[in-house]
């Protein structure tokens, strides 16, 4: 009976030890994940951006003015409210010259390239 529980410690212990390494390699790829996530979602947020004032570009270039909006405001997107950085919750932000919308955190991954 000895014999048997010095097994079972064993057995379970291998267990657990092999539990834990599992654990530690997935770790670091839901975080990579998760920054993944975060880097898509605010370029997905900057064509949004783009998208609003390339309209209000349009709707300005109707009057006779070439110029993009000064500022962003809620009433130019669908769901009235104003994209932001998933990271930062700052709103997007823009070139008021080019249209250019870039993330306001400056977070390298999180830039479109073009």
């Amino acid at each position: 009976m000895d014999k048997l529980k010095k097994i079972l410690l064993v057995k379970t212990f291998v267990i657990i030890l092999l539990l834990c390494i599992f654990v530690a390699a997935a770790i670091p790829r839901y975080v990579n994940l998760q920054r993944n996530k975060e880097a898509s979602e605010c370029q997905r947020n900057q064509v949004l951006v783009e998208t609003a004032l390339a309209l209000a570009y349009a709707e300005s270039l109707a009057v006779n003015r070439t110029e993009f909006p000064k500022q962003l405001t809620a009433s130019m997107f669908e769901d009235g409210v104003i994209p932001t950085c998933p990271h930062s919750h700052l709103p997007i932000t823009f070139d008021t010259t080019t249209g250019t919308a870039f993330c306001p955190s400056s977070i390298p991954s999180h830039n479109r390239t073009y």
